[in-house]
């Protein structure tokens, strides 16, 4: 020891610090593609469209269930009885109104823009009206937490967010579409009762069961699961995609009616979005962070739980094409907007770093003259 050998060992720790505080290198690489969520599911829905027969397994079965059921499992995996103390604790106003809001905007949206723009097509308009309106009552997506991360709005807030929508889905999301729907198609609500819980409810407190009985494993676990919910997701709606290929290409008004259908989901998005923020920053004084949160949250539906109880209560395949269409546009929008966001976030405090650095000069400079 001596005094030549003390800068390299103070790099020498410096260094191995900098490494322990650098996460390893696949959670780096599932971070990446987890993040390139839109990517995927695009991916998947133009090769469902245009090779249908590479994907149509899926729809075999209930294997889409026992997807999306694993993904609300992974999600368990993730949550304790903590998580939603803490958030009540410090923003708890927040909670009720974002699910209000989730459970509010998104279905009369889609109730109105599928009544004014897929009822009237021909033959299958009824199909696509209780596929657009499964998407409207569906609860917040797990893919808003990471769009929430990205937006560097409040992270812990889109969790609980999307575990007390996704809960409160098992009697609202029933409900409301028997509510919506009821004039025009016929829909069993019991059914519809029995298919959320069984791929919501019973899955996510399983996820929570293992967590508190086996936190190693779950916290292992955790490390997967959000890429693996990207890979399910996109296979999910490539499936469905595929299975209502057929039926678009074969259509003779099918550019007319894939335009319809296309249309009606991105406004029903790009509406959910404006308004999640506009209602809780314009009429209840909500934080910027906040209302970010909360629009991500309602922009962002858990399309693919369209997709399955569309399924479930034995409605025509074509109604599960909204749902397929829905994942891909609130992915693709959310991150846009999350961008967007997370520039003018950088920008604003760039400008404010800018500002008290010239206010500093300035008093130095009076304080010296």
């Amino acid at each position: 020891w001596n005094e030549k050998s003390r800068p390299s060992l103070v790099r020498l720790l410096e260094s191995q610090d900098q490494a322990q505080a650098e996460p390893p290198i696949l959670d780096q690489f599932l971070s990446r593609c987890t993040s390139a969520f839109p990517l995927f599911v695009l991916s998947f829905a133009i090769l469902g469209f245009t090779r249908p027969s590479t994907i149509t397994w899926v729809n075999r079965g209930d294997l889409i269930s026992i997807m999306l059921a694993s993904i609300m499992c992974g999600t368990g995996l993730t949550l304790e009885p903590k998580d939603f103390t803490e958030v009540w604790d410090q923003n708890r106003s927040s909670i009720p109104l974002g699910v209000a809001c989730q459970f509010m905007i998104m279905p009369f949206l889609a109730w109105a823009l599928g009544k004014s723009l897929l009822l009237p097509v021909s033959g299958v308009g009824s199909s696509l009206f209780l596929g657009l309106c499964l998407v409207g009552c569906s609860p917040g997506g797990t893919a808003s937490n990471l769009v929430t991360l990205i937006a560097k709005a409040d992270v812990a807030l889109s969790v609980i967010l999307t575990a007390t929508s996704t809960l409160s889905a098992v009697i609202m999301t029933p409900f409301l579409v028997k509510l919506l729907v009821q004039s025009q198609v016929s829909v069993s609500g019991w059914k519809l009762c029995k298919a959320t819980g069984r791929v919501i409810l019973v899955p996510v407190l399983l996820g929570m069961i293992l967590n508190s009985r086996l936190p190693k494993f779950a916290k292992w676990v955790s490390r997967f699961t959000p890429f693996a919910s990207v890979l399910i997701v996109s296979l999910i709606c490539g499936g469905v995609v595929a299975q209502s290929a057929s039926f678009v290409t074969g259509a003779a008004s099918g550019e007319l009616f894939l335009g319809r259908v296309v249309g009606s989901v991105l406004l029903l998005h790009a509406a959910g979005f404006t308004l999640g923020y506009l209602v809780p920053s314009r009429l209840f004084g909500k934080s910027r962070e906040s209302s970010r949160t909360i629009s991500i949250e309602v922009g962002m539906q858990n399309s693919a739980l369209a997709v399955v109880l569309a399924n479930s209560i034995g409605a025509p395949a074509i109604a599960g094409l909204p749902g397929a269409l829905s994942a891909t546009a609130h992915s693709c929008l959310g991150s846009l907007l999350a961008a967007a966001w997370r520039l003018q976030e950088a920008s604003s405090k760039k400008e404010k770093g800018e500002s008290e650095e010239d206010g500093t000069t300035y008093g130095g400079n009076g304080k010296h003259s």
